[in-house]
C-alpha cells in the first residue's frame, strides 16, 4: 500500500514538474501562453489527463439535474400575413439557423474526456445556439419541431481555432473586433451554391459576443481595467456586424444574447483542487480577469454589465430598421443562469471556463424560452431544478 502511494506522489509530482517546464518554453509577454494557441491547448491537455481525475466537472455523465422533455407540438398558425416583416415570424417561417461568437459558441472543451487520454476539441454538433447532433438540446433541434432545417447546421466536432464550420462560424478566443470577419466568411459560405436556395429566406442568427474582451482587460502590462470606453468600441464592434447582417446577409432575426458575470466563474471553481490549480495565473492564462483580485472581478463584472446595456441599446436602435428584411432581439436569459451556486456541474471538466454540455442543454433551453416570451417575462428569474420550456402557440406564435 505504501509503496502504491509512494508511486502515485511520485508521478503526480512529475507530472506538475513536466507541465511547469512546458509552460515557460514558449513564454510571451506576460511570461505564459496566449490562450487558445496551440501550444496552450497542449498544455492544457497536458493539465488534464496528469490532475483531471481531482475535477467535478459533470461535462460527460448525468447532469446534476434532468432537463425537461422538449415536447412542444407542431403547430400551424395561418395570420393570413403575405408580406412576412421580421416580428411575425413563425417557428416554421425559419429555414436556417446561423451562429457567430467565440469558443463557447465553437463548443471548445464542452466535453472534457477521460484522462489520461483525453483531448480538447469543439464540439460544434452540441452548442446550444446551433448544433445538429441527433437528440441534443440546441435550437435547430428544437426549431424542426416546425419544419425543415437541413441547410448548414453542423454536427460533430472540429478542432480548436477552427474558423466556422457550415452556418457555425464562430473561432475560438474572438473578441468583437473580429466578428467582421466571421461575417465575411459566412457571406463567402451563403454565396456559395450548396445555400442558394436559402438566399431569400429567414434565417435565425445568434450572436453571443465580449467574454474575451473582458477576459483580456486584466493582462499586463495593463495592471487595472481601463473605464468604459471599452464599451463604446464593442457597441461600435457589434453595430458594423448588425449593419453587414443587414446589407449582405439579407433577411434575417438576430438574437443579441447577454453575457454572464465572469465572478461567477470563480466562485463555480472555489473548493474543486483541478480548478483552482488551472486557475491559479502563476499555472497559465485562461482568463485573466477571472484569476485576478476581488477588485478586478468586480470591475470586470461592471464591464460585462455595460456590454449587456449597449446591446440593449442597439435593440433599440435596430428594432425598427427595414422591418421587412431585419429584426432583432436582446435576450438577457444567461444573466439569470446562476451557475456558481452549483459549482463545478456546469463547467467545463478541462478548463472550469466553459460551458460544459449540460450548461449548453440550459442554455438552449434559456434562449429558446426568451425567443417566445415578451420582455417582462424574459427578465423573471427561474430555477434550473424546475426548469421548463416555452412552447410557441397561438398566444406567442411569433418570435421576439
Amino acid at each position: 500500500m505504501y509503496r502504491t502511494l509512494v508511486l502515485i506522489l511520485v508521478y503526480v509530482s512529475c507530472g506538475y514538474a513536466q507541465i511547469d517546464q512546458h509552460i515557460f518554453r514558449e513564454p510571451s509577454k506576460t511570461g505564459l501562453l496566449s490562450p487558445f494557441t496551440y501550444e496552450w491547448t497542449h498544455v492544457l491537455e497536458q493539465f488534464h489527463n496528469t490532475l483531471g481525475n481531482k475535477n467535478t466537472s459533470k461535462d460527460d455523465s448525468a447532469c446534476l439535474f434532468p432537463v425537461p422533455s422538449f415536447d412542444c407540438e407542431p403547430f400551424l398558425w395561418n395570420d393570413a400575413i403575405v408580406e412576412r416583416d421580421a416580428y411575425h415570424l413563425r417557428p416554421g417561417d425559419i429555414k436556417s439557423v446561423i451562429a457567430i461568437g467565440d469558443s463557447i459558441t465553437a463548443g471548445f472543451g464542452m466535453i472534457s474526456g477521460r484522462p489520461p487520454f483525453s483531448t480538447i476539441l469543439e464540439y460544434r454538433g452540441k452548442v446550444f445556439s446551433s448544433g445538429g447532433d441527433e437528440g441534443e438540446y440546441t435550437i435547430p433541434n428544437f426549431l424542426s419541431t416546425y419544419g425543415s432545417i437541413s441547410k448548414g447546421v453542423p454536427t460533430g466536432i472540429t478542432l480548436p481555432l477552427s474558423r466556422g464550420k457550415k452556418l457555425n462560424r464562430a473561432v475560438s478566443g474572438a473578441k468583437s473586433q473580429e466578428l467582421n470577419g466571421e461575417i465575411s466568411r459566412l457571406v463567402r459560405v451563403l454565396n456559395t451554391a450548396d445555400y442558394k436556395e436559402i438566399k431569400d429566406d429567414w434565417k435565425l442568427i445568434t450572436l453571443f459576443i465580449g467574454a474575451n474582451n473582458v477576459c483580456v482587460l486584466c493582462e499586463p502590462p495593463m495592471t487595472t481595467l481601463p473605464g468604459l470606453a471599452d464599451a463604446d468600441i464593442f457597441e461600435d464592434n457589434v453595430r458594423q456586424v448588425l449593419e453587414r447582417i443587414r446589407s449582405d446577409v439579407g433577411k434575417s432575426f438576430v438574437n443579441l444574447v447577454a453575457l454572464f458575470n465572469v465572478s461567477s466563474v470563480y466562485e463555480a471553481s472555489r473548493g474543486d483542487p483541478y480548478c483552482e490549480f488551472v486557475l491559479d495565473p502563476s499555472h497559465m492564462v485562461i482568463c485573466s480577469c477571472i484569476q485576478g483580485d476581488k477588485k478586478q472581478r468586480e470591475a470586470a463584472d461592471r464591464v460585462v454589465n455595460e456590454y449587456n446595456k449597449r446591446l440593449e441599446k442597439l435593440e433599440k436602435e435596430y428594432k425598427n430598421k427595414d422591418v421587412m428584411n431585419f429584426g432583432l432581439s436582446y435576450q438577457p436569459g444567461f444573466k439569470q443562469f446562476p451557475v456558481a451556486k452549483y459549482k463545478q456541474s456546469y463547467f467545463s471538466g478541462v478548463d472550469c471556463f466553459h460551458p460544459n454540455k449540460c450548461a449548453n442543454q440550459v442554455m438552449a433551453i434559456l434562449l429558446w424560452n426568451n425567443m417566445f416570451s415578451n420582455p417582462e417575462e424574459k427578465l423573471q428569474e427561474f430555477n434550473i431544478e424546475t426548469l421548463k420550456i416555452t412552447c410557441p402557440n397561438s398566444k406567442r406564435p411569433y418570435l421576439q
